[in-house]
């Protein structure tokens, strides 16, 4: 290649950074931001695979947040101490590292390759830092076709990290602000300003938004078997549920907790066939998970009220009447034995 070729290279490599930088900057999605980079990263620096480790600082541990790669999930459940491992020595020294050859480097931790049957040959891995705290480690591993990484590729993925270590804390901080620490969901607060914000964008824009208002089915059974402790479990458990579905989606719908038991998901973008499909999902995902509470299996079920747009346009004047719509769908639901799912009605 060259030197022509090379800046070429270059310019291209830094544009996608670039490009990564503004997709972390346009949301507040960790789960979604960080999976964006760490694609990106793969791409840009052309490796087979990437990780990021974000720190347990109470037990003083790295766990695996988010894995692209072949055989991946395995790696879940791994966990570093702090200076263990090449990621460890990283987060310990809050210093980058490029090793070109792994199975030569004493620090490199070889569990992680015997779980998950992948073979690192050379790794570039990077701290993430925040003014001065150490948040975690991000690594790539075996550059493709067998080449070796170099310094240019360090300073690429340097800015990266820096990048995401930001994205990460402003995540941390929002969540701080917005997030129901019982349940996980957003707030109802921060909820409704999201509604809000989105009904105005329908308004200029036309683009489709829908609304999902859920209702346990029988909640006061659930607090009466099992006191109000149990039942709090179950609400903690359904949530885990929903987020679920989310994460999968890979779409920009929020879950936020409206009231007590009652759950509400918001769609941007999406009309109302789509908020259908994703209602029919969660209602049949919790139809089929095992709740336990005080050790003994709790069946619990919800209903799904819809009001989506451009649909209910002529019913529809202000954000509340989206909430209205979808409320009065879920009576819907009742009407017809519950557990089911219904986009609203005259």
């Amino acid at each position: 290649m060259n030197d022509t070729e090379k800046l070429q290279n270059q310019i291209k490599k830094l544009y996608e950074v670039l490009e990564a930088n503004r997709y972390l900057s346009s949301t507040l999605n960790l789960t979604l931001v960080l999976e964006r980079l760490l694609e990106k990263a793969k791409e840009v620096i052309e490796a087979e695979a990437s990780s990021l480790m974000l720190l347990d600082e109470e037990k003083q541990e790295l766990y695996f947040h988010t894995v692209l790669g072949e055989k991946s999930e395995k790696l879940k459940n791994i966990r570093l101490k702090v200076g263990e491992g090449i990621s460890g020595w990283v987060a310990k020294n809050g210093e980058p590292v490029l090793v070109e050859d792994c199975s030569k480097d004493p620090r490199f931790y070889k569990k992680a390759d015997e779980t998950s049957g992948f073979q690192t040959r050379s790794m570039i891995c990077v701290p993430l830092i925040y003014r001065k705290r150490v948040l975690g480690t991000i690594q790539v591993l075996n550059k493709t076709n067998n080449r070796n990484f170099d310094q240019e590729d360090l300073k690429i993925f340097q800015i990266m990290a820096d990048q995401a270590a930001i994205a990460i804390e402003n995540a941390r901080l929002h969540n701080l602000a917005t997030i129901d620490h019982s349940t996980g969901l957003y707030r109802k607060e921060y909820f409704l300003m999201r509604l809000k914000d989105e009904f105005l964008r329908y308004q200029y824009t036309g683009m489709p938004l829908s609304l999902l208002m859920s209702d346990i089915d029988h909640f006061k059974r659930v607090n009466t078997e099992y006191g109000h402790i149990g039942g709090d479990i179950a609400l903690k458990e359904l949530a885990k549920v929903i987020l679920s579905v989310l994460n999968e989606t890979k779409e920009e719908d929020i879950s936020g907790r409206y009231g007590g038991e009652e759950f509400c998901i918001l769609m941007p973008t999406a009309n109302d066939k789509r908020a259908l499909e994703l209602a029919e999902e969660i209602r049949t995902r919790i139809e089929k998970h095992r709740f336990f509470i005080d050790g003994r299996e709790a069946r619990i079920t919800i209903s799904i009220g819809i009001s989506s747009l451009p649909l209910h346009k002529d019913l529809v004047k202000d954000y509340e009447d989206l909430i209205k719509l979808a409320d009065e769908a879920l009576y819907l639901c009742k009407d017809r034995g519950r557990n089911c799912c219904a986009i609203y009605e005259k």
